[in-house]
Protein backbone atom coordinates (compact mmCIF):
# COMPACT_ATOMS: atom_id res chain seq x y z
CA UNK A 1 0.00 0.00 0.00
CA UNK A 2 1.28 3.11 -1.00
CA UNK A 3 2.04 5.66 2.35
CA UNK A 4 1.71 9.21 2.60
CA UNK A 5 4.71 11.28 3.64
CA UNK A 6 5.70 10.84 6.73
CA UNK A 7 4.84 13.82 8.66
CA UNK A 8 3.25 12.81 11.90
CA UNK A 9 0.19 15.05 11.25
CA UNK A 10 -0.47 14.74 7.76
CA UNK A 11 -0.57 11.15 9.18
CA UNK A 12 -2.85 11.50 11.81
CA UNK A 13 -5.29 13.54 9.73
CA UNK A 14 -5.35 10.72 7.09
CA UNK A 15 -6.04 8.00 9.72
CA UNK A 16 -9.42 9.92 9.50
CA UNK A 17 -9.93 6.73 6.61
CA UNK A 18 -9.11 4.05 8.72
CA UNK A 19 -12.00 1.64 10.12
CA UNK A 20 -12.25 4.07 12.90
CA UNK A 21 -14.87 1.87 14.79
CA UNK A 22 -15.65 2.42 18.70
CA UNK A 23 -12.93 1.00 20.69
CA UNK A 24 -10.74 0.69 18.00
CA UNK A 25 -7.15 2.02 18.62
CA UNK A 26 -5.99 4.65 15.83
CA UNK A 27 -2.87 4.01 13.84
CA UNK A 28 -1.03 5.50 11.45
CA UNK A 29 0.90 4.19 8.49
CA UNK A 30 3.99 3.64 10.80
CA UNK A 31 2.49 2.09 13.00
CA UNK A 32 2.02 5.30 15.66
CA UNK A 33 -0.41 4.67 17.88
CA UNK A 34 -2.65 7.91 17.56
CA UNK A 35 -5.37 6.58 20.28
CA UNK A 36 -8.31 4.27 20.87
CA UNK A 37 -11.86 5.61 19.35
CA UNK A 38 -14.23 6.33 22.09
CA UNK A 39 -17.22 7.99 20.01
CA UNK A 40 -18.55 8.01 16.31
CA UNK A 41 -20.73 10.25 14.57
CA UNK A 42 -21.33 8.46 11.42
CA UNK A 43 -24.20 10.03 9.37
CA UNK A 44 -26.40 10.65 12.49
CA UNK A 45 -28.81 12.64 11.05
CA UNK A 46 -28.77 11.75 7.56
CA UNK A 47 -26.20 14.89 6.39
CA UNK A 48 -23.25 12.15 5.83
CA UNK A 49 -20.80 13.77 8.46
CA UNK A 50 -18.20 11.38 9.40
CA UNK A 51 -16.40 12.43 13.10
CA UNK A 52 -14.41 10.36 15.29
CA UNK A 53 -12.97 10.75 18.64
CA UNK A 54 -9.81 9.55 20.06
CA UNK A 55 -8.46 9.75 23.32
CA UNK A 56 -4.93 8.18 24.86
CA UNK A 57 -6.58 6.48 27.56
CA UNK A 58 -10.21 5.26 26.81
CA UNK A 59 -10.48 3.76 30.34
CA UNK A 60 -9.78 7.50 32.23
CA UNK A 61 -12.90 9.58 33.13
CA UNK A 62 -14.16 11.94 30.59
CA UNK A 63 -13.54 14.60 33.47
CA UNK A 64 -9.81 13.72 33.47
CA UNK A 65 -8.61 13.51 30.26
CA UNK A 66 -6.95 16.26 29.07
CA UNK A 67 -6.72 15.70 25.22
CA UNK A 68 -8.94 14.71 22.49
CA UNK A 69 -8.26 14.44 18.86
CA UNK A 70 -11.40 14.95 16.44
CA UNK A 71 -10.92 13.09 13.15
CA UNK A 72 -13.12 14.98 10.59
CA UNK A 73 -13.31 12.17 7.81
CA UNK A 74 -13.19 13.25 3.96
CA UNK A 75 -15.68 12.35 0.71
CA UNK A 76 -16.25 8.41 0.00
CA UNK A 77 -14.46 7.75 -2.99
CA UNK A 78 -16.89 8.06 -6.30
CA UNK A 79 -15.25 4.11 -7.02
CA UNK A 80 -17.86 2.94 -4.05
CA UNK A 81 -20.88 3.96 -5.18
CA UNK A 82 -22.51 0.98 -5.68
CA UNK A 83 -20.89 -0.43 -1.79
CA UNK A 84 -21.95 3.17 -0.36
CA UNK A 85 -23.98 4.84 -2.66
CA UNK A 86 -26.00 7.43 0.41
CA UNK A 87 -22.27 8.16 1.33
CA UNK A 88 -20.93 8.87 -1.85
CA UNK A 89 -24.20 11.33 -2.84
CA UNK A 90 -24.29 13.16 0.53
CA UNK A 91 -20.59 13.59 0.10
CA UNK A 92 -20.20 14.43 -3.45
CA UNK A 93 -23.45 16.09 -4.64
CA UNK A 94 -25.11 17.29 -0.93
CA UNK A 95 -21.77 19.20 -0.06
CA UNK A 96 -18.62 19.05 -2.44
CA UNK A 97 -20.91 20.60 -5.26
CA UNK A 98 -22.96 22.54 -3.59
CA UNK A 99 -20.03 24.23 -1.19
CA UNK A 100 -18.03 24.92 -4.09
CA UNK A 101 -20.70 26.33 -6.14
CA UNK A 102 -21.56 28.52 -3.06
CA UNK A 103 -17.03 29.36 -2.52
CA UNK A 104 -16.85 30.31 -6.45
CA UNK A 105 -20.00 32.20 -6.59
CA UNK A 106 -19.18 34.46 -3.23
CA UNK A 107 -16.43 36.98 -4.37
CA UNK A 108 -16.28 38.86 -1.26
CA UNK A 109 -17.17 37.31 2.34
CA UNK A 110 -20.58 37.01 2.90
CA UNK A 111 -23.31 38.36 5.27
CA UNK A 112 -24.78 35.44 6.04
CA UNK A 113 -24.12 31.98 6.65
CA UNK A 114 -23.84 29.57 3.94
CA UNK A 115 -23.37 26.10 4.79
CA UNK A 116 -24.79 22.80 4.28
CA UNK A 117 -26.56 20.12 6.40
CA UNK A 118 -23.37 18.23 7.04
CA UNK A 119 -21.17 21.23 7.69
CA UNK A 120 -23.68 21.50 10.72
CA UNK A 121 -23.72 18.24 11.85
CA UNK A 122 -19.57 17.92 11.68
CA UNK A 123 -19.93 21.16 14.59
CA UNK A 124 -22.67 19.53 16.25
CA UNK A 125 -20.66 16.31 16.89
CA UNK A 126 -17.53 18.82 17.69
CA UNK A 127 -19.43 20.55 20.55
CA UNK A 128 -20.93 17.39 21.75
CA UNK A 129 -17.15 16.04 21.98
CA UNK A 130 -16.19 19.20 24.28
CA UNK A 131 -19.38 18.56 26.51
CA UNK A 132 -18.26 14.85 26.69
CA UNK A 133 -14.70 16.36 27.62
CA UNK A 134 -15.16 19.37 29.49
CA UNK A 135 -11.64 19.48 30.27
CA UNK A 136 -9.59 18.24 27.84
CA UNK A 137 -7.84 20.43 24.92
CA UNK A 138 -8.97 19.56 21.14
CA UNK A 139 -6.33 18.90 18.39
CA UNK A 140 -8.46 18.80 14.99
CA UNK A 141 -7.56 17.36 11.95
CA UNK A 142 -9.35 16.70 8.54
CA UNK A 143 -8.46 16.17 4.88
CA UNK A 144 -11.00 17.21 1.88
CA UNK A 145 -14.51 17.46 2.98
CA UNK A 146 -13.15 16.82 6.33
CA UNK A 147 -11.47 19.86 6.32
CA UNK A 148 -14.10 21.67 5.24
CA UNK A 149 -16.21 19.97 7.85
CA UNK A 150 -13.45 21.11 10.41
CA UNK A 151 -12.94 24.26 9.64
CA UNK A 152 -17.01 25.20 9.93
CA UNK A 153 -17.40 23.10 12.82
CA UNK A 154 -14.29 25.41 14.73
CA UNK A 155 -16.02 28.84 13.18
CA UNK A 156 -19.46 27.54 14.40
CA UNK A 157 -18.08 27.53 18.31
CA UNK A 158 -18.20 30.12 20.90
CA UNK A 159 -16.17 32.35 21.76
CA UNK A 160 -15.06 30.86 25.06
CA UNK A 161 -15.48 27.66 23.64
CA UNK A 162 -12.84 27.93 20.66
CA UNK A 163 -10.00 28.72 22.96
CA UNK A 164 -10.27 25.03 23.77
CA UNK A 165 -8.90 24.40 20.61
CA UNK A 166 -5.09 23.73 21.07
CA UNK A 167 -4.39 22.65 17.21
CA UNK A 168 -6.03 22.29 13.83
CA UNK A 169 -3.99 20.55 10.61
CA UNK A 170 -6.35 20.18 7.62
CA UNK A 171 -5.03 19.00 4.48
CA UNK A 172 -6.37 19.76 0.77
CA UNK A 173 -9.54 21.14 1.30
CA UNK A 174 -11.26 23.95 -0.54
CA UNK A 175 -11.43 27.67 1.90
CA UNK A 176 -14.70 28.08 3.55
CA UNK A 177 -13.94 31.77 4.82
CA UNK A 178 -15.76 33.61 2.18
CA UNK A 179 -19.45 31.52 3.21
CA UNK A 180 -18.77 31.75 6.71
CA UNK A 181 -21.40 34.62 8.22
CA UNK A 182 -19.68 37.42 9.91
CA UNK A 183 -19.86 36.54 13.48
CA UNK A 184 -17.98 33.20 12.23
CA UNK A 185 -15.36 34.79 10.86
CA UNK A 186 -14.86 36.67 13.84
CA UNK A 187 -14.43 33.34 15.92
CA UNK A 188 -12.14 31.38 13.73
CA UNK A 189 -10.09 34.34 13.48
CA UNK A 190 -9.47 34.30 17.07
CA UNK A 191 -7.02 31.46 16.90
CA UNK A 192 -5.73 31.59 13.74
CA UNK A 193 -2.32 31.22 14.70
CA UNK A 194 -3.21 27.54 15.57
CA UNK A 195 -5.04 26.32 12.76
CA UNK A 196 -2.50 24.69 9.87
CA UNK A 197 -4.59 25.01 6.73
CA UNK A 198 -2.62 23.17 3.92
CA UNK A 199 -3.39 23.37 0.49
CA UNK A 200 -1.87 21.56 -3.20
CA UNK A 201 -1.25 24.40 -5.44
CA UNK A 202 -1.52 21.37 -7.94
CA UNK A 203 -5.28 20.35 -6.81
CA UNK A 204 -7.61 21.97 -8.57
CA UNK A 205 -10.05 21.04 -4.95
CA UNK A 206 -7.91 22.67 -2.89
CA UNK A 207 -7.40 25.89 -4.50
CA UNK A 208 -11.05 26.21 -4.31
CA UNK A 209 -11.82 30.04 -2.54
CA UNK A 210 -7.73 30.49 -2.98
CA UNK A 211 -5.82 33.35 -4.17
CA UNK A 212 -1.93 32.09 -4.19
CA UNK A 213 -0.91 36.24 -3.65
CA UNK A 214 -3.46 36.64 -0.17
CA UNK A 215 -1.88 33.94 1.14
CA UNK A 216 -3.31 33.90 4.74
CA UNK A 217 -5.18 37.12 4.32
CA UNK A 218 -8.67 35.92 4.59
CA UNK A 219 -8.93 32.68 5.41
CA UNK A 220 -9.50 30.72 7.77
CA UNK A 221 -6.18 29.79 9.81
CA UNK A 222 -2.43 30.01 8.40
CA UNK A 223 -2.66 28.68 4.81
CA UNK A 224 0.72 26.94 3.41
CA UNK A 225 1.07 26.03 0.19
CA UNK A 226 2.59 22.51 -0.67
CA UNK A 227 4.97 22.74 -3.31
CA UNK A 228 4.31 19.08 -4.52
CA UNK A 229 5.49 17.00 -7.34
CA UNK A 230 2.71 16.42 -10.12
CA UNK A 231 0.39 13.23 -9.49
CA UNK A 232 -2.87 12.17 -11.42
CA UNK A 233 -5.49 14.08 -9.88
CA UNK A 234 -6.72 11.74 -7.29
CA UNK A 235 -3.59 10.93 -5.67
CA UNK A 236 -2.64 15.01 -5.86
CA UNK A 237 -5.75 15.55 -4.14
CA UNK A 238 -4.97 12.51 -2.02
CA UNK A 239 -1.57 13.97 -0.90
CA UNK A 240 0.70 11.98 -2.71
CA UNK A 241 2.47 14.96 -4.39
CA UNK A 242 3.32 15.93 -0.74
CA UNK A 243 7.29 15.93 -0.31
CA UNK A 244 9.48 16.32 2.85
CA UNK A 245 12.15 19.53 2.56
CA UNK A 246 15.41 18.87 4.56
CA UNK A 247 14.13 19.80 7.66
CA UNK A 248 11.72 16.68 7.72
CA UNK A 249 8.66 19.17 7.41
CA UNK A 250 6.09 19.40 4.54
CA UNK A 251 7.64 21.44 1.59
CA UNK A 252 5.69 24.73 1.12
CA UNK A 253 6.16 27.88 -0.99
CA UNK A 254 6.99 30.83 0.36
CA UNK A 255 5.89 34.55 -0.03
CA UNK A 256 5.05 37.32 2.22
CA UNK A 257 1.42 36.93 3.00
CA UNK A 258 1.89 32.91 3.98
CA UNK A 259 5.08 32.30 5.91
CA UNK A 260 6.39 35.66 6.74
CA UNK A 261 2.86 36.48 8.53
CA UNK A 262 2.13 32.95 9.58
CA UNK A 263 5.38 33.46 11.91
CA UNK A 264 3.93 36.23 12.74
CA UNK A 265 0.52 34.95 13.78
CA UNK A 266 2.01 32.16 15.40
CA UNK A 267 4.18 33.96 17.74
CA UNK A 268 1.43 36.30 18.87
CA UNK A 269 -0.10 32.66 20.10
CA UNK A 270 2.41 32.32 22.32
CA UNK A 271 2.51 36.06 23.44
CA UNK A 272 -1.27 35.24 24.35
CA UNK A 273 -0.34 31.96 25.68
CA UNK A 274 2.06 33.31 28.36
CA UNK A 275 -0.43 36.51 29.10
CA UNK A 276 -3.22 34.13 29.85
CA UNK A 277 -0.29 32.54 32.65
CA UNK A 278 0.32 35.86 34.02
CA UNK A 279 -2.83 36.98 34.35
CA UNK A 280 -4.08 34.61 36.71
CA UNK A 281 -3.03 36.77 39.93
CA UNK A 282 -2.95 40.14 37.70
CA UNK A 283 -0.72 41.69 35.98
CA UNK A 284 2.27 43.52 38.02
CA UNK A 285 4.19 46.10 36.74
CA UNK A 286 7.06 44.61 35.02
CA UNK A 287 5.08 42.26 34.20
CA UNK A 288 2.78 44.62 32.31
CA UNK A 289 5.89 45.94 30.93
CA UNK A 290 7.06 42.71 30.10
CA UNK A 291 4.11 41.87 27.98
CA UNK A 292 3.99 45.72 26.40
CA UNK A 293 7.42 45.40 25.48
CA UNK A 294 6.96 41.77 24.14
CA UNK A 295 3.87 42.32 21.87
CA UNK A 296 5.47 45.45 20.67
CA UNK A 297 8.92 42.95 19.01
CA UNK A 298 6.94 41.06 17.86
CA UNK A 299 4.82 43.54 15.68
CA UNK A 300 8.06 45.28 15.13
CA UNK A 301 9.81 42.12 13.96
CA UNK A 302 6.87 40.77 12.05
CA UNK A 303 6.42 44.05 9.77
CA UNK A 304 9.98 44.71 9.43
CA UNK A 305 10.11 40.76 7.56
CA UNK A 306 7.47 41.73 5.78
CA UNK A 307 8.86 44.74 4.41
CA UNK A 308 12.30 43.34 3.91
CA UNK A 309 10.80 40.04 1.85
CA UNK A 310 8.66 42.38 -0.45
CA UNK A 311 11.53 44.55 -0.65
CA UNK A 312 13.33 42.00 -2.08
CA UNK A 313 10.19 41.04 -4.41
CA UNK A 314 10.49 44.69 -5.81
CA UNK A 315 13.77 44.35 -6.19
CA UNK A 316 13.74 41.01 -7.90
CA UNK A 317 10.81 42.61 -10.34
CA UNK A 318 12.80 45.14 -10.99
CA UNK A 319 15.89 43.82 -12.26
CA UNK A 320 14.27 40.74 -14.36
CA UNK A 321 12.50 43.76 -16.04
CA UNK A 322 15.56 45.49 -16.97
CA UNK A 323 17.32 42.71 -17.70
CA UNK A 324 14.10 41.67 -20.30
CA UNK A 325 13.75 45.40 -21.56
CA UNK A 326 18.03 45.35 -22.26
CA UNK A 327 18.03 42.29 -24.38
CA UNK A 328 15.02 43.88 -26.52
CA UNK A 329 17.09 47.36 -27.00
CA UNK A 330 19.89 45.01 -27.85
CA UNK A 331 17.73 43.15 -30.96
CA UNK A 332 17.09 46.68 -32.15
CA UNK A 333 20.35 46.13 -33.78
CA UNK A 334 19.77 42.63 -35.25
CA UNK A 335 18.80 43.30 -39.01
CA UNK A 336 15.46 41.44 -39.81
CA UNK A 337 16.02 38.30 -42.36
CA UNK A 338 15.49 39.30 -45.89
CA UNK A 339 16.19 42.88 -45.67
CA UNK A 340 19.08 44.64 -46.32
CA UNK A 341 19.72 47.27 -44.27
CA UNK A 342 23.11 48.09 -42.19
CA UNK A 343 22.39 47.52 -38.48
CA UNK A 344 22.69 51.24 -37.48
CA UNK A 345 19.67 51.38 -39.80
CA UNK A 346 17.86 49.30 -38.01
CA UNK A 347 18.38 50.46 -35.18
CA UNK A 348 17.12 54.10 -36.42
CA UNK A 349 14.23 52.74 -38.26
CA UNK A 350 13.12 51.18 -34.96
CA UNK A 351 13.76 54.26 -32.69
CA UNK A 352 11.57 56.13 -35.52
CA UNK A 353 8.99 53.77 -35.19
CA UNK A 354 9.30 54.39 -31.24
CA UNK A 355 11.32 51.67 -29.86
CA UNK A 356 14.16 53.43 -28.13
CA UNK A 357 15.84 53.28 -24.69
CA UNK A 358 13.27 55.48 -23.19
CA UNK A 359 10.76 53.26 -24.20
CA UNK A 360 12.38 49.99 -23.49
CA UNK A 361 14.71 50.38 -20.21
CA UNK A 362 14.18 53.77 -19.42
CA UNK A 363 10.23 53.73 -19.12
CA UNK A 364 10.67 50.77 -16.36
CA UNK A 365 13.47 53.08 -14.58
CA UNK A 366 10.86 55.55 -14.31
CA UNK A 367 7.99 53.80 -12.90
CA UNK A 368 9.99 51.43 -10.47
CA UNK A 369 12.11 53.86 -9.12
CA UNK A 370 10.07 55.36 -6.82
CA UNK A 371 8.38 52.64 -5.48
CA UNK A 372 12.00 51.15 -5.37
CA UNK A 373 12.20 53.95 -3.41
CA UNK A 374 9.58 53.99 -1.05
CA UNK A 375 9.94 50.86 -0.51
CA UNK A 376 13.92 51.14 0.76
CA UNK A 377 12.61 53.91 2.89
CA UNK A 378 9.91 52.03 4.26
CA UNK A 379 12.54 49.25 5.21
CA UNK A 380 14.51 51.63 6.44
CA UNK A 381 11.90 52.59 9.13
CA UNK A 382 10.67 49.60 10.04
CA UNK A 383 14.08 48.76 10.72
CA UNK A 384 15.14 51.86 12.50
CA UNK A 385 11.93 51.09 14.67
CA UNK A 386 12.68 47.30 15.35
CA UNK A 387 16.26 48.32 16.96
CA UNK A 388 14.74 51.24 18.81
CA UNK A 389 12.43 49.10 20.70
CA UNK A 390 15.10 46.76 21.68
CA UNK A 391 17.48 49.16 22.90
CA UNK A 392 15.23 51.08 25.02
CA UNK A 393 13.93 47.66 26.41
CA UNK A 394 17.61 46.85 26.70
CA UNK A 395 18.43 50.34 28.36
CA UNK A 396 15.52 49.67 31.09
CA UNK A 397 16.78 45.84 31.98
CA UNK A 398 20.94 47.29 32.06
CA UNK A 399 19.31 49.66 34.61
CA UNK A 400 17.44 47.42 36.77
CA UNK A 401 19.14 44.06 37.04
CA UNK A 402 15.69 42.40 38.80
CA UNK A 403 13.94 42.82 36.21
CA UNK A 404 16.45 41.73 33.73
CA UNK A 405 15.97 38.17 35.74
CA UNK A 406 12.17 38.49 36.30
CA UNK A 407 12.28 38.71 31.65
CA UNK A 408 14.79 36.29 31.69
CA UNK A 409 12.26 33.62 33.54
CA UNK A 410 9.29 35.07 31.61
CA UNK A 411 10.81 34.66 28.24
CA UNK A 412 11.42 30.91 28.78
CA UNK A 413 7.63 30.45 29.20
CA UNK A 414 7.30 31.14 25.75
Amino acid sequence: MRKYVDDSNLQIAMTEYNDNSINREVKDQYDRSVGTVTQVYNNTTGAGEQVYAVVKNPDENAEDVQEVTVLFRGSTGPDHIFKETADVWNDWAENDFVIGTHILKQNVPSDQDQSTEQLKASARALKDIMEKYPNAKINIYGHSLGSMDAQYAMAALEAAQIERIQQAYIFNGPDIYRILSPEQRKIVDQIKGRIYNYADAKDNISMVGRDIAKGSIGSVGMVYYVDSESEDPINQHMTYGYRLDKDGKIKIFSNTSTVAYNDFLIKMEGYKTLKNILASDGYTAGEQLFLDSEQAKIAASGICRIVTEEMDIIKNNYNRGIQDASEVFASCSNVPWGFILSSYETEVAYSEGGLNYETTIGIIQNRFHPVVDKAKQLEKDFTDLEKQIKDGIQKKLDEDRELASKFSQWESLL
